[in-house]
C-alpha cells in the first residue's frame, strides 16, 4: 500500500520564500535558512520568532486559521468550489491564499514563479458593478469572492477586497495585491456600515491612530470602505506590510476570540506588548480600551486588534472594525450589546466601569494609574464633539442614525459621570 506523501506549500514573506507549511498529517512550519541568514528577516509571527527548527502545529495551526474567514459558510462555499474539506485550513490556503491579511503569501511550490511575479491581473469595475456585488452579498453573506479571486480575509462579517488605482476600482485576480476592503455592514443592524465609519471617523479625531474610513453608496448600496494599513504604494507598485492579530501572536484558535469563551483579555495581551513590542503600544491598547468603553463598543476581542512586524520590530497596528451598540436597542441586561469583549478591571458591563476599574487595568498593564484615569476622562469629554464632527461630515440616506448615536453616547456618559454638559 503506498504512503501518502506530505503536502507542502510554500510560504512567501514580502516577496521572498520564507519557509515552508507541511501537513503530514499534521502541520508544522520550518523557516528556510536562506531567509534565516537575512540580516532584515520579519518572523511570520511573534509566536514562531526567526530560527532553527520546526514548529508544530500548536503555533501553526491557530495562524493559517486566522487567515481565513471566521464565517463557516464562506469556508463551506470555498471547499466546494476547489473540492477540498472546509475544515482543512491547509486545503483552502492552498488555493486562496495568494493575497492574505499581512505580508504572508501561501502556494504550492510548483507556483512560486507566478507569486513572486505577482501574475495576475486587475479588472476594471464601475461603481454599479460594485452594487450589484453588495446586493448579491446582502443576498447571500458567505459570497464574499467571485471566480479567479484568491484573497482571504479574516473576521465574520461580510466583505470582499478591491484595488484601487489612478484608474478607479479593480477587482483582484491571482496574486494581484489589494488595497480596500468594502464592506456592507451587518444585515440584522440598521445602517450599521454607516456606524462603523463615523465611530473609526470618531477615534481618529480623539488622536488614536486607526485605519482610514469612508462611508459610499455604490448605485445606492451603503458601505464603510476601510484602507487596507498592511498594503503601502510604492514606486514600485503596491507593497505588502506584515501583520498578525493579537490570536494569532497568542497561538489561539479564532474560535476562541472572545475572552468569555477562553480567549485572550486584557491582562494576557498587555503582557504580550510588554515582551514584543514598545511602551506606547501598551497604552494604545489600554487607550483603545477605554475608546471602545466610551463609545459602546461591545466588539473588540482579540482578533480585532493586530501587531505590525517589520524584522525586529513589532508594534500595535492601527485599529480597525470599531462600531458601537448605542444606536440599537439591546435585547436585555444579559445581550452582548450591553458589555465589552474583554474586561476592564474585572468589569465587562457598559455603566458599571469606574475610575478604580480603569486604575486596576492601568497598574496590571505597568502603566501610571492616574495619568490613564485621566485620559480616559480626556476621551469622555472629547468624543460627544468628534462624534458630532464625524455625523456632519458625513452624507447619509439615514440621518436618523447619527442623531440617536449622538443622543446615546451623551447618556451614556452621563450615566458613567464622564459626561459634562456644556453652558
Amino acid at each position: 500500500m503506498s504512503v501518502p506523501r506530505p503536502r507542502r506549500l510554500a510560504v512567501v514573506l514580502q516577496g521572498r520564500i520564507a519557509g515552508e507549511l507541511v501537513q503530514d498529517p499534521r502541520l508544522t512550519f520550518t523557516y528556510h535558512s536562506a531567509y534565516l541568514a537575512r540580516s532584515d528577516a520579519t518572523p511570520l509571527s511573534v509566536s514562531m520568532p526567526l530560527a532553527t527548527g520546526i514548529y508544530r502545529q500548536a503555533r501553526v495551526l491557530p495562524w493559517i486559521d486566522g487567515l481565513l474567514p471566521d464565517s463557516q459558510d464562506v469556508r463551506d462555499r470555498w471547499a466546494t468550489r476547489f473540492r477540498v474539506s472546509a475544515r482543512n485550513p491547509f486545503a483552502l490556503l492552498t488555493h486562496m491564499g495568494r493575497e492574505a491579511p499581512g505580508a504572508v503569501q501561501l502556494c504550492p511550490f510548483e507556483d512560486v514563479d507566478e507569486v513572486l511575479s505577482q501574475a495576475g491581473e486587475l479588472k476594471s469595475v464601475t461603481e454599479a458593478e460594485i452594487g450589484q456585488r453588495l446586493t448579491r452579498l446582502a443576498d447571500s453573506p458567505s459570497n464574499w469572492t467571485v471566480e479567479g479571486e484568491r484573497w482571504s480575509l479574516g473576521g465574520a462579517q461580510s466583505k470582499f477586497a478591491l484595488t484601487r488605482t489612478g484608474d478607479g476600482w479593480n477587482e483582484a485576480f491571482g496574486s494581484q495585491p489589494t488595497t480596500h476592503i468594502v464592506k456592507p455592514g451587518v444585515g440584522r443592524f440598521r445602517s450599521q456600515s454607516l456606524n462603523e465609519h463615523l465611530t473609526m471617523a470618531t477615534a481618529a479625531a480623539l488622536g488614536l491612530r486607526v485605519a482610514t474610513t469612508r462611508y459610499h453608496e455604490f448605485d445606492g448600496r451603503a458601505a464603510v470602505i476601510v484602507t487596507r494599513y498592511d498594503r503601502i504604494r510604492s514606486e514600485g507598485g503596491i507593497a505588502r506590510v506584515h501583520q498578525e492579530d493579537l490570536c494569532q501572536a497568542l497561538s489561539v484558535p479564532p474560535r476562541k476570540k472572545y475572552e468569555i469563551d477562553g480567549g485572550p483579555g486584557a491582562a494576557r495581551i498587555s503582557d504580550l506588548l510588554r515582551a514584543v513590542a514598545d511602551e506606547a503600544s501598551v497604552w494604545r491598547l489600554a487607550e483603545a480600551l477605554a475608546f471602545s468603553y466610551l463609545i459602546g463598543g461591545p466588539d473588540a476581542h482579540a482578533k480585532n486588534y493586530s501587531l505590525l512586524l517589520a524584522g525586529s520590530q513589532v508594534r500595535l497596528a492601527p485599529l480597525y472594525d470599531l462600531a458601537s451598540s448605542l444606536p440599537y436597542d439591546a435585547a436585555g441586561d444579559d445581550s452582548d450589546l450591553t458589555r465589552l469583549a474583554m474586561a476592564v478591571g474585572g468589569e465587562r458591563r457598559f455603566g458599571r466601569i469606574t475610575d478604580t476599574h480603569w486604575a486596576r487595568l492601568a497598574t496590571r498593564a505597568g502603566l501610571e494609574p492616574q495619568q490613564f484615569v485621566d485620559r480616559v476622562h480626556e476621551l469622555a469629554l472629547q468624543l460627544p464633539d468628534g462624534l458630532s464632527d464625524a455625523v456632519a461630515a458625513t452624507p447619509s440616506i439615514d440621518p436618523e442614525i447619527g442623531a440617536r448615536f449622538l443622543n446615546r453616547v451623551v447618556a451614556h456618559l452621563t450615566e458613567a459621570g464622564l459626561h459634562r454638559p456644556s453652558g
